[in-house]
């Protein structure tokens, strides 16, 4: 069963995740950002709709990768990044974990409230 929760910029589809696998959506809002986090394993991303900005932070440098419709990026474990929708359309981007981020969903389920 999908499930799906409202933040702040839009929202965050959760499509499937155990200790093994997690797969999802985070759909950006026009001109709209998720905050700057971390995931404990790799994160893939590949843009579905409309572009994204992915922001990475190591220490005081900062690089951006602009994500259009079909374009992938892999993001190491522990490494900081903030995604922004800087157009005047939604963004759609699929994330994918092969690992246990099974704490990071649980503060997903209790944070954010969950739409019908």
């Amino acid at each position: 069963m999908v499930e799906v929760y409202k933040h702040d910029a839009g929202k965050i589809i959760i499509g499937h995740s155990d200790k093994e696998l997690s797969i999802g959506l985070l759909i950006l809002n026009p001109r709209s950002s998720y905050p700057k986090h971390t995931r404990p394993v790799d994160e893939q991303l590949t843009q579905v709709y409309g572009k994204c900005s992915i922001k990475l932070y190591e220490g005081d440098r900062v690089t951006e990768r602009i994500l259009t419709e079909g374009e992938e990026l892999k993001i190491a474990a522990n490494q900081d990044h903030k995604h922004t929708n800087n157009s005047g359309y939604v963004s759609v981007t699929m994330w994918k974990f092969e690992g246990d981020i099974t704490q990071v969903i649980d503060n997903i389920r209790k944070s954010l409230k969950r739409l019908p």
